[in-house]
C-alpha cells in the first residue's frame, strides 16, 4: 500500500504526517512541523494577517514537494480554529490550492474534538474514563470517553494565542498579567466542569495533547532532540507543573528561548499554556497528567486509512 499524508493546519503551528498503518501501528516515514502563528492578530481584526498567509502557504508548498517525493495516495488537510474563525480564511484556503494543490477541509470544533480523540485513543488501553484535551492556539477541544465510547464532547473559545495576546504585556509577565490570565481560564473551566463533573470520577485520567503538554514533556525530560517514543505516554505530576511554571515565569524571554526542551518560537506562548493546564488539573482535581503525542494529525491520519481501505 502506498504511504498516506495528513496535515494539521492549527492556529500556531502546521504538522505533517506520512506514513502507513501496519499492525495496527502507525508507521511514521515523514514528521514535520513550523510554527507559522496563523491565529495572530484574529482576535484584534477578525482576519489572519498577510506575513501569517505567506508563512503558512510557504511551509504547505515545502509539504506538497514532500508529499510528491513519496508517491503519496491520498492526502487529508485538516484546518480548525484559525480558519473556523476568520474573515478572509477563504482567500487562504483557494491560494492553498492554487499555489500547493492540497484542499483544506475546514471542520467543526466537534469534528476536531472526534479526530483528536480517535489519534489519542490509537493503541492504548482503553478501560476507565478518561478526559482529552487539546490546547490549541485559537481554540481547546475536550473528549469524555468511557472505555472505548465518546460520551461528551466539546471546544471551547480559547487557546494560547488569543490568551497571550489579550493577556501578556510584558517580556516577563507581571502579576497583574498572570491574575488576569488565571481568571479568564478559571471561567471557561467552571463552565465546563458544571457540564461534564457529575460524569467524571475519581479514576478519571487526564490526557493532554498538542503543542503546549508535548513543550512540558520536553521541557520536564530534558530532550535536545524531539522524541515521539520518550514523549508519548510520558506521566507528569502537578507539583512538577508548579515547578516549571515558577521557573518560566522568573525568567526572561530572552532565557526562556534558550530554555533545553523549549522551542524558541513558544518560548512566549508557553505562560498561557502551562497556566491553562495547570488549571485543568486543580479545577477538576487532578494530580497526574499523562501527555499523548497522537493527536488531531494522528486521527486525520487514521481516518484517511479507513476512507482508503474502504474503496480497495
Amino acid at each position: 500500500m502506498f504511504p498516506l499524508a495528513s496535515i494539521d493546519i492549527g492556529s500556531n503551528t502546521i504538522r505533517l504526517l506520512i506514513g502507513r498503518i501496519q499492525d495496527k501501528t502507525i508507521v511514521r516515514l515523514v514528521t514535520e512541523m513550523f510554527i507559522t502563528r496563523l491565529a495572530a492578530g484574529i482576535a484584534e481584526t477578525g482576519k489572519l494577517r498577510a506575513e501569517s498567509m505567506e508563512k503558512s502557504v510557504s511551509v504547505l508548498k515545502r509539504f506538497s514537494q514532500i508529499i510528491s517525493e513519496y508517491n503519496v495516495s491520498g492526502v487529508k488537510a485538516i484546518g480548525t480554529s484559525a480558519l473556523r474563525d476568520a474573515k478572509n480564511s477563504d482567500e487562504f484556503i483557494q491560494r492553498v490550492w492554487r499555489e500547493t494543490g492540497i484542499k483544506i477541509d475546514v471542520v467543526s470544533g466537534k469534528k476536531e474534538a472526534e479526530l483528536t480523540a480517535k489519534g489519542v485513543l490509537w493503541g492504548i488501553e482503553k478501560s476507565g474514563t478518561f478526559l482529552i484535551v487539546d490546547i490549541g492556539g485559537g481554540s481547546t477541544e475536550w473528549i469524555l470517553c468511557k472505555d472505548s465510547a465518546m460520551t461528551g464532547m466539546g471546544t471551547m473559545p480559547i487557546g494560547v494565542v488569543r490568551l497571550y495576546e489579550k493577556h501578556i504585556k510584558q517580556d516577563l509577565p507581571s502579576k497583574e498579567d498572570l491574575v488576569s490570565l488565571g481568571r479568564e481560564i478559571e471561567v471557561v473551566l467552571n463552565k465546563l466542569k458544571a457540564e461534564i463533573g457529575r460524569q467524571m470520577t475519581n479514576d478519571t485520567v487526564f490526557i493532554g495533547t498538542a503543542g503546549t503538554i508535548t513543550t512540558l514533556a520536553t521541557i520536564d525530560l530534558g530532550l535536545d532532540v524531539y522524541s515521539h517514543e520518550k514523549i508519548n505516554m510520558h506521566s507528569m505530576l502537578l507539583q512538577r507543573l508548579y515547578k516549571i511554571y515558577y521557573r518560566l515565569t522568573s525568567i526572561s524571554l530572552r532565557e526562556r528561548k534558550n530554555l533545553k526542551g523549549l522551542e524558541p518560537e513558544r518560548a512566549d506562548l508557553i505562560i498561557p499554556g502551562i497556566l491553562f493546564t495547570i488549571k485543568i488539573m486543580e479545577i477538576f482535581g487532578f494530580k497526574n497528567l499523562i501527555v499523548s503525542d497522537n493527536g488531531l494529525l494522528e486521527g486525520a491520519f487514521i481516518k484517511l486509512s479507513e476512507e482508503a481501505l474502504k474503496l480497495t
